[in-house]
């Protein structure tokens, strides 16, 4: 078919790789952006300048402005008319809707999953466990959340339903910028990378309830964390958790 294209095809032909290359770009540039929040190089409720963003990658406000727009759609950065773009800050009930839903959404999984889990899945989960204590010991926090994604990614595809799979990668990004905060609330980043290994053991013994409950108690030790903070800042004291 290729063959029979005359110069509009070319030029089509040149334009969707064009525009491939720029979703590609804005991809980056989105990584860039989270890990941007998760290093506290731009703060919760920090308006982003894309004409500096585009001038320190060196790059066109094209894929800036993509990369924002997609950022926005995933909850981690918020639009106020006339006034620009902003770091999302998280309230009490953003933290709480977070983790109540993907609570819902990991215990689905592993209601439906566990029977079918085999010892390639359960290596694959341990293997994300490890590289958590691993990136803790080389106090890199970035490499840690992302494990720690992960390793929850794994669990929700252990249940083979697409719509649990896109559920988890709907909050996903929301979920990075929490789960930094959960973490940055133990003494240590081992203790945070510890944390995930009474789940794993649960995972070993293929007991449901086990699994259930070592799942749980993971999840809501992070929202407990966090959730204290949010009402010590209530009730006047320490402010709520941003990424340092």
């Amino acid at each position: 078919m290729s063959q029979t294209l005359g110069s509009e095809g070319r030029i089509s032909a040149e334009y969707s790789a064009a525009r491939l290359d720029n979703r590609m770009l804005s991809d980056q540039v989105a990584s860039f952006l989270i890990r941007e929040i998760m290093l506290g190089k731009l703060k919760h409720g920090q308006r982003i300048n894309e004409a500096e963003i585009a001038r320190h990658l060196g790059i066109s406000r094209n894929p800036i402005r993509e990369a924002v727009r997609r950022l926005e759609e995933r909850g981690v950065l918020v639009s106020a008319p006339r006034r620009g773009t902003f770091v999302r800050t998280f309230t009490k009930k953003d933290i709480d809707d977070i983790f109540a839903f993907r609570l819902l959404v990991e215990n689905f999984a592993l209601e439906n999953g566990l029977a079918a889990m085999t010892d390639a899945h359960l290596r694959e989960i341990t293997s994300y466990a490890v590289a958590m204590e691993d990136a803790a010991r080389n106090n890199d926090e970035i490499a840690l959340v992302e494990n720690d994604l992960a390793f929850h990614l794994a669990l929700c595809k252990l249940s083979d339903n697409h719509q649990t799979l896109h559920a988890f990668l709907n909050i996903q990004a929301e979920l990075q910028l929490v789960i930094t905060m959960a973490e940055q609330r133990f003494e240590t980043l081992e203790e945070a990378a510890t944390d995930h290994w009474p789940v794993v053991r649960a995972l070993e013994t293929r007991d449901l309830d086990k699994a259930r409950t070592a799942l749980r108690e993971h999840i809501e030790d992070s929202w407990s964390r966090l959730a204290d903070v949010y009402e010590r800042h209530d009730a006047g004291s320490t402010p709520p958790p941003k990424p340092d």
